[in-house]
């Protein structure tokens, strides 16, 4: 029993210690407005995120509301303190307001962070 108890105790230490070395992620923004959009033009915007924990983070997917969203984002691992990103491509197929989000998936803990671009879509002139 009283190994057991120190197992258990080296195990919680060992996870509480692991958890202080996660990445964190956090955008300098995390909504972008598009003024002059339009109708069948690429619109396009970057966000912009640093790590502020203690490990590499790894940005693993991008997911967009709708197929109108091309997102890409920085591949390599982001080193504690350093800036990667999120560039974002909106193709309007529809003229009038929208609202899309790109969900991020990385290997940091809590929520996801979601990233939102509206405006409004113009038709040609």
């Amino acid at each position: 029993m009283k190994k057991l108890f120190l197992f258990l105790i080296a195990s919680l230490s060992f996870a509480m210690a692991h958890a202080a070395e996660k990445a964190k992620i956090a955008f300098e923004e995390t909504s972008y407005v598009f003024t002059d959009n339009v109708l069948g033009e690429t619109s396009e915007h970057v966000f912009v995120f640093k790590n502020e924990g203690k490990a590499p983070l790894v940005v693993s997917d991008a997911v967009p509301s709708c197929g109108c969203v091309k997102p890409s984002w920085t591949r390599r691992p982001v080193a504690p303190g350093d800036t990667g990103s999120v560039h974002v491509y909106y193709t309007s197929k529809v003229s009038g307001a929208f609202h899309k989000t790109i969900k991020i998936y990385s290997n940091t803990s809590g929520k996801k962070p979601v990233l939102t671009i509206t405006g409004e879509t113009k038709a040609k002139k």
